[in-house]
């Protein structure tokens, strides 16, 4: 039984000592809203957007070196994205231009 305590405990140890694991923000669309309006992230994170309204919205980023366009997203669709690159930027919704949400990736 020690040694099968001693084992779990070295196992413990090592997944601390490599690093947190990536972790998942989620942002909800609602009510000509993002919320949270800012995620600072790390490397390797995600974020899921869904659409908990009852309109349709859209996501995307002209900010340069993070450009994308998911267009129109439905009520209740969810869309998964991979922070793979350093920096902050911004996302909106081109069919309200007033929603607008900020990640900072570190």
């Amino acid at each position: 039984m020690r040694q099968f305590t001693a084992i779990l405990i070295a196992g413990a140890v090592l997944l601390t000592a490599g690093g947190a694991a990536a972790g998942e923000f989620v942002v909800s669309q609602k009510k000509k809203r993002f919320t949270p309006k800012l995620i600072e992230a790390k490397l390797g994170d995600t974020v899921l957007f869904v659409n908990d309204d009852r309109y349709a919205h859209n996501l995307f980023s002209d900010t340069p070196g993070f450009e994308f366009d998911v267009r129109k997203q439905m009520p209740g669709d969810e869309h998964r994205m991979a922070l793979e690159k350093r920096g902050k930027f911004k996302i909106r919704c081109v069919i309200h231009p007033r929603m607008n949400m900020t990640v900072n990736v570190k």
